[in-house]
């Protein structure tokens, strides 16, 4: 539990906060507010953690268009560069041609989709990108288009001649001290850009503090003033798109806020709101399916969070309560074909606990639980959390650091498994005797209330 709120800020502001969250269904994972520099809330709901490294979805933009500045600066590019000139691709579409790195941050390449579903299971992600013919003329249609953003990162391999990941550290993430970071790649090993980046509340925090200090971190310049002005401008018309934090403009990967300021975001509710007419920023790593009411809420907080002195309430997400004691079991299944590649599966359990050991071939995973309380697993698995919505190749293997509780129901093992790797959170409900075995997961539908089955493990 990290909970730390300055004593400058009314209390009653922060509980009516989690209030509207929790009365829209929406759960805050991390938040941190800096004002003028000074820390004015940290608060991680148990059991998460600021420190935790996570999948930030889309927040990853805001990171890639960063390096994109980093390597401007180094006066690596310009953002007038087209990109048949850098890739020298002769013989390109008229309107392929006059695609530019510009158009690649804003968002305005003249597609009228998204090509991120070509691009990331091909051998090559920048042909596969040039394979796409757009149907607008660049510069004149914003379409939120994941795969311009996967086409920064061959921008930058291209200009740069090294791996977009190292020239990411060497520029950025050392010198910003950001150090537990992983970033998914597409099959053709690349960075996928637009998604996939794992990084900590903590480090997202680092981000904001340089973007509001006009580009320098503890002293050390890493973009200039110039380059956060323009890209944090209106680049591109997104008067269309939708709800009003979505349709206030766009700039290079960042998005113009509808009451000031502008802001990097990921799907389900990760964000990180830069508002510099108030030297203020705003890091939130959440649970949301509506994440216009989730903006709402935060700027709510912001317009009512001076006042009488108070902390507010401490919140956390309680584990599964206890109560009748788990089926004894102390027995192993050879499992079906599955997607998860799960060969077989020993199960231990009995009284208040048990314990799962899974086979994939490789090595054995286990999970563990007790009821009533949290119980902190790591595991490298398959499939079994949502991930750029199904896109990324199947062999890839991703490190899942769970939170774990259980519960006996109707005769059957119910786990609650909250990933500290990701936003996400499943419901296994385990069905064993001597006949056979199923595992059913389940995901959140509308909220943590309902359940929606996503896939089931079956064996004897």
């Amino acid at each position: 539990m990290e909970w730390f709120v300055d004593s400058s800020l009314d209390g009653k502001a922060l509980d009516c906060f989690f209030e509207y969250m929790e009365e829209n269904r929406i759960e805050v994972h991390t938040m941190q507010i800096y004002r003028g520099g000074r820390q004015l809330i940290r608060l991680a709901q148990e059991p998460y953690s600021c420190t935790d490294s996570r999948e930030v979805y889309s927040l990853s933009k805001m990171f890639t268009s960063t390096v994109v500045g980093v390597a401007v600066e180094q006066g690596l590019l310009r953002v007038q560069d087209r990109l048949v000139d850098i890739f020298g691709r002769e013989g390109a579409s008229e309107k392929m041609s006059h695609i530019t790195v510009r158009h690649l941050l804003s968002m305005n390449t003249g597609h009228d989709r998204c090509v991120i579903p070509e691009m990331i299971v091909a051998e090559d992600s920048a042909e596969a990108f040039f394979g796409v013919e757009p149907v607008y003329e660049p510069g004149t249609h914003f379409t939120y288009n994941t795969g311009a953003s996967c086409m920064l990162v061959s921008v930058i391999e291209r200009v740069t001649g090294r791996d977009f990941f190292q020239y990411a550290c060497e520029n950025l993430f050392y010198p910003m001290e950001m150090t537990d970071i992983s970033w998914r790649r597409c099959a053709d090993g690349r960075c996928v850009g637009g998604a996939g980046l794992h990084v900590s509340s903590d480090d997202i925090v680092k981000l904001g503090k340089m973007y509001l200090n006009g580009g320098i971190y503890k002293g050390r310049r890493i973009l200039s003033e110039a380059w956060i002005r323009e890209a944090s401008s209106c680049v591109s018309d997104n008067s269309g798109n939708g709800t009003p934090d979505w349709c206030s403009g766009y700039g290079y990967q960042l998005w113009r806020n509808s009451r000031g300021g502008y802001r990097g975001d990921g799907a389900f509710g990760q964000l990180l709101v830069i508002l510099p007419e108030r030297d203020l920023f705003v890091a939130v790593q959440a649970l949301v399916s509506d994440m216009q009411k989730e903006m709402d809420g935060v700027f709510n907080l912001l317009e009512s969070m001076d006042g009488a002195v108070g902390a507010g309430k401490v919140h956390s997400f309680a584990p599964l309560p206890g109560g009748g004691a788990l089926p004894e079991i102390d027995r192993s299944y050879r499992l079906e074909a599955n997607g998860m590649n799960f060969g077989s599966l020993w199960i231990k359990s009995g009284g208040d606990s048990v314990q799962l050991a899974f086979d994939d071939g490789q090595s054995i995973q286990t999970v563990r639980a007790k009821t009533g309380c949290w119980t902190r697993n790591q595991c490298d698995m398959r499939h079994v959390q949502p991930a750029l919505g199904g896109h990324l190749p199947g062999e890839l293997r991703e490190r899942l650091i769970m939170a774990v509780s259980c519960m006996e129901e109707a005769g059957k093992i119910v786990l609650l498994v909250r990933f500290r790797t990701s936003p996400h959170m499943q419901r296994w409900v385990i069905a064993a005797d001597e006949a056979g075995l199923r595992i059913s997961f389940a995901e959140p539908e509308d909220g943590p209330e309902g359940w929606r089955e996503e896939q089931a493990l079956t064996g004897r």
